[in-house]
C-alpha cells in the first residue's frame, strides 16, 4: 500500500489567511487616525474579529479536532476494493430577485462531492469543504483518480462537529491497483472489452487462466447467462441451496451493476485448492470439479469489515 494522505503528517499551513483580518485591522487603524465616524470604526473592528475567527480560529480548531481523532480511539480502518464510485460537481443558483422588473441578478456556486464504498462502509467527501486541510477530501489538482476496483485502506472517524460525517485521516492505495485505475476511462461504468483486452493476473495455471478470462469478461460486461454457465449448482445463497432456475437471486444479490467493473481490475488469489477474488463486500470463490473450474461460493470480505 502507498500512503497518499496521512493526517499525522499534515502541518497547519493556513497562517497566510491572517492577511485578511490583518487588512481589516489596518483599515480600522486608518479610520481611527482619520477620525472616521464611530459607526464605521465599530464596523471595521467587527469585521476584523469576524475575519480572524473565520480565517484563522476556525481552521486551527478544526485542524486540532481532526488530529485528536488519531489518538482518542475514535478512528477506524477498513480495507478493500472501491465500489459504486461517483464524483460530481453541482451548479447552484445563488442570485437574488426583488421583484419582476425591479432588480435581480444571477450568481452561481459550484460544489464538488465524491462518494464510494469500501466494503460496506460508505464515504462521502465534500471536496475542499472543511475549514482546514487536516482530513482527506481529494481536493488536489488534479484529484486522485479513484475508480471502482481500486484497492485501498482507509482510516477515518465520524465527525460529531459535522453531523457524523466520515472524515478520512489516512488514505492508502495499492500501487498496482492504482495504475490499473488510472489506465481505465474515467467515465466507464460498464466494461465491454473482449477477454483478451481485459487485465489478467500473472502466473495463473493455464486451465484456470482460461476460465478466469471467460468469467471476468462475463461478470464485467453484465453477461448474466455467461456467469450462470460458469456457476456450479446447487449454489448456497443466504443459507439456501439454489438451483440454476433461481440464478436471478444470485445475480441481483452479488453482481449488482455498480460492482461489475471491479472484476476487470481484480486479481485472483490462491486459496488452498481454490482461487478467490475480492470485489466490494464480497469474496468470490472458484473451485475445480468434474466440470472443470466454476464459480462455487461467496463470502463477506473479511478485510472490508470494520
Amino acid at each position: 500500500m502507498t500512503t497518499v494522505f496521512d493526517a499525522a503528517r499534515v502541518p497547519f499551513d493556513q497562517y497566510w489567511m491572517l492577511l485578511f483580518p490583518a487588512a481589516a485591522l489596518l483599515a480600522a487603524i486608518v479610520a481611527f487616525l482619520r477620525g472616521a465616524a464611530r459607526k464605521w470604526r465599530f464596523i471595521l473592528i467587527g469585521l476584523t474579529l469576524f475575519l480572524f475567527l473565520l480565517c484563522f480560529v476556525l481552521p486551527m480548531a478544526d485542524y486540532h479536532h481532526v488530529r485528536a481523532a488519531l489518538s482518542d480511539g475514535s478512528a477506524r480502518t477498513v480495507e478493500g476494493a472501491i465500489s459504486m464510485h461517483k464524483r460530481e460537481t453541482v451548479k447552484r443558483w445563488t442570485g437574488s430577485s426583488r421583484g419582476v422588473g425591479i432588480s435581480s441578478f444571477n450568481s452561481y456556486s459550484w460544489t464538488t462531492s465524491e462518494e464510494f464504498f469500501v466494503g460496506r462502509q460508505w464515504f462521502w467527501l465534500r471536496v475542499g469543504g472543511f475549514p482546514s486541510g487536516a482530513s482527506f477530501t481529494n481536493a488536489g489538482d488534479p484529484p486522485l483518480p479513484l475508480r471502482d476496483g481500486t484497492r485501498v485502506r482507509v482510516t477515518w472517524f465520524e465527525d460529531p462537529w459535522n453531523g457524523g460525517e466520515t472524515r478520512i485521516l489516512k488514505f492508502e492505495i495499492e500501487e498496482h491497483s492504482a495504475k490499473l485505475a488510472e489506465a481505465r476511462p474515467a467515465a466507464a461504468s460498464t466494461v465491454t472489452a473482449s477477454p483478451e483486452a481485459l487485465p489478467r493476473a500473472a502466473k495463473l495455471p493455464a486451465d484456470f487462466d482460461a476460465f478466469w478470462k471467460r468469467f471476468l469478461a462475463a461478470a464485467s460486461s453484465g453477461d448474466r447467462e455467461g456467469v450462470k454457465a460458469l456457476t456450479r449448482f446447487p449454489f448456497l445463497f443466504a443459507g439456501t441451496p439454489l438451483d440454476a432456475g433461481r440464478f436471478d437471486s444470485i445475480w441481483m444479490g452479488i453482481f449488482p451493476e455498480p460492482l461489475r467493473p471491479c472484476f476487470a481490475t481484480a486479481e485472483p488469489v490462491r486459496d488452498g485448492e481454490s482461487w478467490s477474488v475480492s470485489c466490494g463486500a464480497y469474496v468470490y470463490v472458484f473451485g475445480k470439479g468434474e466440470a472443470g473450474w466454476q464459480f462455487t461460493d461467496f463470502a463477506a470480505d473479511p478485510e472490508s469489515s470494520e
